[in-house]
């Protein structure tokens, strides 16, 4: 190749380089604009819930059932966990809390509602799915494991209505004053 064919094969390959970082540069302080859109959307809400009911479903005549009806071989009884004589919960049950939502840790300013359905596994944990209703408009959905043995946990907020629609992120509920429960959503979207 000739001399000049050869310092404009170079030129243009320096032109296409320069572009090629210019395009990145701009892709990239795109997506820190975009980045940093999302993160104004964050939101921190607190809110303070009381019991008012609970529904307990024991399951322990199926379990009954399950030991004389069993399609599964004696072998296949033998792994059955044992209960050493503890009350329930048991694998299987289900409890269902209906709650009030508070603004303030006093507990005198209503806010909604919500409700836990809890479904038991062993050793007093559970999978929760959780439903917080606001007068204001708005459902926000949640769900988790819960250890019954502690009194604080964190579940993930999956989804939600109206002025929580598509929000996502975590609520995190540890014991206040009296019977209520904190709870503190960090919402994302």
């Amino acid at each position: 190749m000739p001399l000049e064919g050869r310092a404009a094969s170079r030129r243009g390959s320096r032109r296409s380089r320069a572009a090629f970082l210019v395009v990145v540069s701009v892709a990239l302080f795109a997506s820190m604009v975009v980045a940093g859109a999302g993160a104004s959307g964050d939101r921190r809400l607190t809110v303070f819930s009381v019991a008012t009911g609970l529904q307990y479903i024991n399951t322990a005549d199926d379990r009954a059932r399950g030991k004389v009806n069993n399609p599964l071989d004696s072998t296949a009884s033998k792994l059955a966990p044992k209960s050493s004589g503890r009350q329930g919960p048991f694998a299987g049950d289900v409890a269902v809390y209906a709650l009030r939502l508070y603004r303030d840790a006093a507990v005198k300013h209503p806010l909604g509602t919500a409700v836990y359905t809890c479904f038991f596994n062993y050793d007093r944990h559970a999978l929760c799915q959780a439903y917080y209703k606001f007068r204001a408009g708005g459902t926000i959905v949640g769900s988790g494991p819960v250890d019954f043995k502690s009194s604080s946990f964190t579940i993930v907020v999956s989804g939600g209505t109206s002025t929580y629609l598509g929000a996502r992120g975590q609520a995190s509920a540890v014991p206040a004053r009296g019977n209520a429960q904190r709870v503190d959503f960090e919402l994302i979207g």
